[in-house]
């Protein structure tokens, strides 16, 4: 759970055990140590009632706003604030105070304190709003797959690409393009001239094959021929191509463009981290964050990261707020989606996240988890 958020409790009796004086059940499972100060039964406690209030949106694809940073340092107090967090422990404050140019801030608010201008951090602190670049909200999205959109299709990554017609063995572009992030349904004709590939659309029209996207779909799930119980959901995922398709059972569901990392696919006996590489395999998801702090090489920090995924240790299929190049290979070695993305698919992978919780992590025992499957 996290500042500002709340659960339901089991039956609302203590339980009494090591570490903690009153224990409480809470909904689906596990237990949380009410001591007055890092959580209440009262929800017009002062703290949680301020807490409440800058809490995190989780109906949201953007739970904060956000922004780049310039070497800022954050602030846990300040002096002639308008707002008291006395009655909140020190540890609702990110201790990382430092943050070097580049990383990025999360934040729910702005106040004037004399002269100068502040944001209010995610985590209730305080910095320099001079000292911050908002960022825009990238709406780019997927596409549902069902009767109105169907595989095979193209997207569009890097720029715009030109659209053209075909006169025998001569394509000629029309002058005419198709827009940069967008989608055209292909009929699964291609061409062959003179070396190069070309792909027809649905309109009649024709592409260039290296000018788009195309996600290519598994002739079978993972498990084969057996049949898993329960939505039976994975996801494939290509680094060079940079798609993703969703699957229920044998059924995509769901495609996007995807931003793997910077320097390509894991290679072996290598440190995938050091490289900026994506790890390749089959990995079930082990943890779901709704935000999550994050550390890169160099000391940047990305504060408050939506819809955090882990598959394999520190790698996490996850949204990134700070860019709106998708298909491109742009992260640290995770999966970076857009935000819109990231939210749909968070709610949509399993295991789920429990009414009033912030994170969970995957117990076998209790149910299924998404497998995602990475190749080139």
């Amino acid at each position: 759970m996290w500042t500002g958020e709340s659960a339901k409790l089991v039956t609302g009796r203590p339980v009494y055990g090591p570490g903690c004086m009153t224990w409480y059940a809470v909904e689906p499972m596990g237990f949380v140590c009410v001591d007055g100060l890092r959580a209440t039964l009262d929800p017009n406690d002062p703290g949680f009632v301020i807490a409440r209030k800058y809490a995190a949106d989780l109906g949201s694809a953007w739970p904060h706003q956000y922004g780049e940073a310039k070497t800022l340092k954050r602030l846990h107090t300040l002096e002639g604030s308008p707002l008291s967090f006395e009655t909140l422990p020190n540890s609702v404050h990110d201790q990382r105070t430092q943050l070097r140019r580049g990383s990025t801030v999360a934040f729910v608010s702005e106040l004037q304190v004399g002269a100068q201008a502040y944001l209010l951090g995610s985590d209730l602190s305080y910095f320099d709003k001079q000292l911050v670049t908002p960022f825009p909200h990238y709406e780019f999205h997927g596409l549902d797959l069902g009767a109105e959109v169907k595989l095979p299709l193209a997207l569009f990554r890097g720029r715009d690409r030109p659209k053209l017609e075909r006169s025998g063995d001569v394509f000629r572009e029309t002058g005419e393009s198709f827009a940069r992030l967008s989608h055209v349904a292909l009929t699964g004709q291609s061409a062959q001239v003179a070396g190069e590939r070309f792909l027809e659309t649905a309109g009649g029209a024709w592409v260039r094959a290296k000018d788009a996207v195309v996600p290519t779909p598994s002739a079978r799930p993972p498990w084969g021929s057996a049949t898993p119980k329960g939505r039976a959901t994975w996801i494939e995922i290509s680094v060079n191509g940079g798609w993703l398709i969703a699957y229920e059972n044998t059924t995509p569901v769901f495609t996007t463009l995807v931003s793997p990392g910077r320097g390509g696919a894991a290679k072996p006996d290598e440190d995938p981290i050091a490289e900026a590489r994506t790890p390749l395999g089959a990995f079930p998801i082990s943890g779901k964050f709704a935000t999550a702090t994050m550390e890169a090489p160099g000391n940047l920090i990305h504060s408050a990261v939506p819809w955090t995924q882990n598959f394999s240790g520190p790698h996490a299929l996850h949204s990134a707020y700070w860019h709106d190049d998708w298909g491109e290979p742009k992260s640290g070695g995770c999966i970076n989606l857009s935000p819109l993305d990231g939210k749909k698919l968070f709610d949509w992978t399993e295991p789920r996240l429990p009414e009033g919780w912030h994170g969970v992590r995957w117990m076998p025992w209790r149910g299924p988890a998404t497998l995602m499957v990475i190749h080139r």
